[in-house]
């Protein structure tokens, strides 16, 4: 535990700070974009799912960053740590930050009188592991982060233009009162996740 401690605060410093400094002021600035006072409990969720959720795609993809450069990986490997088990804790670090920072935009709505519930908070988790780990799973397919953020933001586009047509893949389907569909993005999400992790831990012993 000392030593799992000890991975997660050498990473959050030098390599997660920008990813996190990126997500907290998404979250600041998405009073600015869009109203998040005195709204009802499916209008709540449209600044939540369009905005907020997207904190995931600037955690997660860049799970894979610093080990892209041979050199870093070539010190990380000399380790007497697997890279598999320093990548699996910066994942889990990053999945925690999103949490709490939808939690914390959930909560500062409450405060401006907006109906916020438990519901919404975890559909809006649900869109950020989504969102994020396709860019993750892009990223150690490709073996570049700067690609790894184009396929969710093609997604995200697509929502935008296609709607619900997309389904139970629709990120946007609280603002309709349809909470259903957060599961299979849920799922969606942690399968890429696992396979992300896979792949790149194959990948490594390859090479």
């Amino acid at each position: 535990m000392v030593e799992t401690l000890k991975i997660a605060k050498t990473n959050l410093r030098h390599n997660s700070f920008l990813s996190i400094a990126a997500a907290v002021m998404l979250c600041l600035i998405t009073p600015l974009l869009i109203g998040t006072a005195n709204l009802d409990r499916n209008s709540a969720a449209m600044p939540l799912e369009m905005f907020v959720s997207l904190i995931g795609i600037l955690l997660l993809t860049t799970v894979f960053q610093p080990e892209q450069n041979e050199e870093i990986h070539d010190l990380v490997s000399s380790k007497y740590i697997s890279t598999g088990k320093v990548y699996l804790i910066r994942t889990l670090y990053s999945v925690v930050a999103a949490v709490l920072l939808i939690s914390l935009s959930a909560v500062y709505m409450q405060t401006q009188g907006s109906e916020v519930r438990m519901i919404l908070v975890a559909g809006t988790v649900a869109d950020a592991i989504f969102l994020g780990s396709m860019g993750m799973l892009t990223s150690a397919l490709t073996g570049n982060t700067v690609i790894g953020y184009m396929p969710p933001f093609l997604y995200y586009a697509l929502n935008i233009g296609m709607g619900p047509k997309l389904g139970s893949f629709y990120l946007f389907s609280m603002v309709l009162g349809n909470y259903k569909a957060k599961i299979w993005l849920l799922a969606a999400g942690v399968l890429m996740i696992g396979g992300s992790l896979f792949y790149q831990r194959f990948r490594r012993r390859r090479m």
